[in-house]
């Protein structure tokens, strides 16, 4: 039997060809639409050309036209990204950085280490020096960024986009491509640099005898990181709710400067096809609720100070055991990996944000292909993929189109029937769902420290939030998070998620707030049942069911 795929999977890439599932899920959780795979494909190439030729030595990684993925990759529905390419590309900056940064933050990555690219001495000396470059000139160029598309917001630039005529929509979203694409490569530059100084740092630790994995502590409770900012800016929304009640005018207006700061953010924020806290507030409402709950000792602010002091303390420790020789070296090192830690968060916020604003004249296309016609409904546009979309609001005609979308429909919902590897080379045969057994411990990878203890809270999705808030002392268990997922973090007592890993939103959340978390342990929304009690060891990485919670009946 053949193995089952999606009318929108992508080809096999013919050279890079190491894989993982583990890091995609915060970026484009679950299975994708046909629209957003297909468009993030053809995203990946044109990103990658331009990132890769600034470097002398890129011209050496071969990168392929769709429907091959390069670095994003769609399997089974689900996204997956290359460990392989990803080791070639950092690669033409520094093999070994390469191998050791791979082994470091990617699961299955040994396989990718053929990979590494033959590029000279000469050649890698002057791409690290663009990319030097690029990483100096990256913070001023991302708070300009942000600037500016935050002026976009206050000026009602989405407002005018969603109005637009069909023609016109389709102009402004794909002109508003190139600069969404620009942040993308920001990001990476920004996501290399910080996993490169996090492995100087642990190599510096490790040369003097001490454990490299340190870093993790030491890359933690760093302050003023972008993704904790919304969850700062929540509870301090609650208190004004507790103080003034939900239905005041100093409530209204605090909630309107929180949307306008923040309401760019939902699950899966880098898909446009998702509404956001500015159209559906709901997450956001019942999030103040649970803040409204979480006293000034457990604050967002109260947790990461706590987690600032015991980073500070691991430092001095870390400093004291360096022997006096490489005592000098430790501070730079430090600080370079955790500014690029830090500035990692900030490209991201700054990339999804750019991408946000293709959203509106997205709709416009929709209701523009609807009107004249072309689809049934404004919503038939997420069945469709990039290139019929532009087909036909170019004024083409697609062929057999209805019942393409009826069978893509189907494909979507099988395809939650079915898992893929952590890793894999090559192609894989996804595979159903096993039967959900009475297991009483799970692993996982341990991602921040600490121990806790309480009643297992069971999210899909932050949808599935609005009407089950997290309570304080509970463990919050999901199948991924990205950043507006951070609200549900600070009454939690502990973190446990199915995908994820060193870097991912939950590992780096948690760390800065100061609570364990275990990442990539498997099935654990379906082994945990909701009211369980459970404890997680963020250190060893162990979960375990210590009581059930009774079954309805």
């Amino acid at each position: 039997m053949a193995a089952f795929r999606t009318e929108w999977d992508t080809e096999p890439n013919p050279t890079f060809d190491v894989w993982t599932t583990t890091n995609g899920g915060e970026i484009l959780p679950g299975i994708l639409s046909p629209f957003t795979a297909t468009m993030y494909n053809r995203f990946d190439e044109r990103s990658l050309r331009r990132l890769m030729k600034e470097y002398p030595s890129g011209r050496t990684v071969t990168i392929e036209k769709p429907p091959i993925g390069n670095f994003f990759g769609i399997c089974a529905g689900r996204l997956v990204l290359n460990v392989g390419f990803s080791v070639a590309a950092m690669s033409s900056l520094d093999g070994e950085i390469a191998a050791a940064m791979a082994a470091q933050f990617f699961q299955g990555s040994d396989e990718a280490n053929r990979l590494i690219v033959d590029a000279t001495p000469r050649q890698r000396k002057a791409a690290y020096a663009v990319a030097t470059c690029q990483r100096d000139e990256a913070p001023a160029t991302l708070a300009a960024d942000m600037e500016r598309l935050y002026a976009d917001r206050a000026a009602g630039e989405a407002a005018a986009d969603r109005v637009l005529s069909l023609k016109a929509a389709w102009k402004r979203f794909t002109g508003l491509i190139d600069e969404t694409l620009a942040m993308l490569n920001r990001h990476y530059v920004v996501s290399i640099a910080a996993g490169e100084f996090q492995v100087r740092l642990a190599g510096l630790i490790a040369a003097g005898g001490g454990d490299p994995t340190v870093i993790v502590g030491l890359c933690s409770g760093l302050g003023e990181v972008e993704s904790s900012k919304p969850a700062i800016a929540l509870w301090e929304l609650g208190q004004v709710a507790a103080a003034h009640g939900v239905e005041s005018a100093e409530f209204a207006a605090g909630l309107d400067t929180f949307l306008q700061r923040y309401g760019f953010r939902v699950q899966g924020e880098a898909d446009p096809m998702n509404p956001d806290w500015s159209e559906r507030r709901e997450f956001v409402l019942s999030q103040v609720r649970s803040m409204m709950a979480v006293p000034a000792a457990e604050s967002p602010q109260a947790q990461i100070t706590r987690a600032m002091a015991e980073r500070t303390a691991l430092e001095d420790a870390v400093h004291a055991a360096l022997s006096p020789e490489l005592r000098p070296m430790f501070a730079p090192a430090l600080a370079a990996a955790q500014h690029f830690t830090r500035l990692r968060e900030l490209s991201k916020a700054v990339w999804v944000l750019g991408t946000r604003r293709m959203r509106p004249p997205l709709l416009a296309v929709g209701d523009g292909l609807a009107a004249a016609g072309r689809l049934r409904s404004p919503d038939d546009l997420r069945w469709c993929t990039y290139a019929e979309v532009e087909t036909m609001a170019k004024g083409g005609t697609v062929d057999g189109l209805a019942p393409a979308i009826t069978r893509r429909r189907a494909q979507w919902t099988k395809a939650h029937d079915y898992t893929l590897p952590d890793a894999f080379v090559g192609t894989t045969k996804p595979v159903r769902r096993a039967a959900v057994t009475d297991v009483r411990a799970l692993t996982g990878m341990p991602v921040s420290r600490g121990t806790a203890t309480g009643t297992a809270r069971v999210i899909l999705s932050t949808e599935a939030a609005y009407a089950r808030e997290i309570e304080p002392g509970e463990v919050l268990v999901a199948p991924f998070t990205d950043t507006p997922w951070t609200p549900l973090f600070i009454p939690a007592a502990a973190v446990v998620v199915e995908t994820g890993g060193v870097l991912s939103h939950a590992a780096t959340v948690a760390r800065e707030f100061g609570i364990p978390a275990v990442v990539l342990v498997h099935d654990a929304t379906r082994l945990i049942r909701d009211g369980d009690t459970i404890s997680v060891d963020g250190s060893t990485g162990v979960i375990e069911i210590l009581a059930r919670a009774a079954v309805p009946t």
